[in-house]
């Protein structure tokens, strides 16, 4: 049941039987040259059409398509709102949503850069009596099939765009990883963020632009975009799909937390 797609009528008549609600969150960020800025929003986009399709049982709120990536800013297109600022937007959401009646949430995650402020907003929520679960669907695919882990901006999303919009992704731009070492010489980039030196990985903060130059990041795994596929795309996307759809009706059972009175939390440990 989409939200924006349904009236304020259908949505109070909803809160009368359920006090379930996804939301996707997305990003607007540089996956390589070949892969659209929208990659992080078109898979939870794709995966909550294709839940709608088996079962349109919950609400699902809007996608959101910019999210916390200010280490992608430097491409043009990318754009941030930072950690406090998606945690701002997240919680002015769901308290308005908890006021209608929702009081269990799930955020279907497109960005590794989210889950920060996913994690204070879902705290928030179980604080305050809610059940709230970070569902960061290219961490849960490959636990579903190994085959379908990735990095960033590589085969795996690579393939999800060519199976959601293949118009979207121009495969003549694919290139290398080709990390610049822009730390220098003797400390080689080895992935988002590292750097290695006399056998050991050192963490670099900084932003990608520095050193990514193709835009995109194997992060461990063996998925050149190369080797993309609109057939492993479909798999991937149907299967998170299918595995969210048990989750929710799994999820609408479970008992809600009490709120936490703070002056009394740890009470339970003494027992």
């Amino acid at each position: 049941m989409y939200m924006e797609r349904s009236t304020w009528t259908q949505v109070r008549d909803y809160f009368k039987e359920h006090d379930l609600v996804i939301i996707g969150v997305g990003s607007t960020e540089c996956h390589g040259r070949h892969n659209p800025l929208g990659t992080d929003t078109m898979a939870p986009d794709k995966i909550l059409e294709l839940l709608e399709q088996r079962d349109g049982t919950y609400l699902v709120a809007p996608t959101l398509p910019y999210g916390a990536t200010d280490d992608l800013v430097g491409y043009p297109g990318t754009v941030s709102l930072g950690v406090q600022g998606l945690y701002d937007v997240l919680s002015s959401i769901t308290r308005q949503l908890r006021a209608y009646g929702a009081r269990r949430f799930v955020f279907l995650n497109g960005h590794g850069g989210n889950v920060k402020s996913l994690s204070m907003a879902s705290m928030d929520l179980n604080d305050s009596g809610c059940l709230a679960a970070v569902v960061n669907w290219w961490r849960l695919a490959p636990q579903l099939n190994p085959a379908w882990g990735g990095g960033h901006g590589g085969a795996m999303e690579t393939s999800a765009n060519l199976a959601i919009d293949p118009a979207s992704v121009d495969m003549s731009q694919v290139t290398d990883e080709n990390l610049l070492p822009d730390i220098g010489d003797d400390m080689p980039s080895t992935g988002w963020n590292s750097v290695s030196f006399g056998g050991a990985e050192v963490e670099f903060p900084r932003r990608l632009a520095r050193f990514a130059s193709s835009g995109w990041v194997a992060e461990g795994h063996e998925d050149h975009p190369r080797g993309a596929s609109a057939e492993l795309g479909k798999a991937m996307l149907e299967g998170t799909a299918a595995w969210l759809q048990e989750f929710t009706h799994a999820l609408e059972a479970e008992t809600l937390p009490k709120p936490i009175d703070f002056s009394r939390a740890t009470e339970h440990l003494d027992q």
